[in-house]
């Protein structure tokens, strides 16, 4: 079974997903199926939670930051998310996140 696809607008920094781009500063546009989205933010509260966790250890100057556990799963899922936007996008999206450089991370 096909499940239709719908144009979405996401906005990484601030965790959100919708369909009208007139209500938030839109960074990516994407074509995805409603499962799609469940797992895009899904990825999108894994970032929110791991920020937080990992919020705190950045405050000190000893520690180098991809040696705390927390930074380096931040690192993951915000990767994971720019993988599936990526995957979803269109070819300015896919163009946008390319000049990014960020996809080879987390591997």
């Amino acid at each position: 079974m096909n499940e239709v696809k719908r144009t979405y607008y996401i906005n990484v920094g601030t965790g959100e997903v919708l369909e009208d781009p007139t209500t938030l500063d839109v960074q990516f546009e994407i074509q995805a199926t409603e499962e799609d989205i469940a797992k895009l933010q899904e990825l999108l509260e894994e970032v929110d939670n791991t920020s937080q966790n990992s919020y705190g250890a950045t405050w000190f100057p000893w520690q180098v930051y991809y040696s705390v556990p927390q930074d380096q799963e931040y690192d993951y899922y915000l990767t994971e998310v720019y993988r599936a936007i990526h995957r979803l996008g269109n070819e300015h999206t896919r163009r946008h996140i390319e000049s990014m450089n960020v996809l080879n991370q987390g591997v």
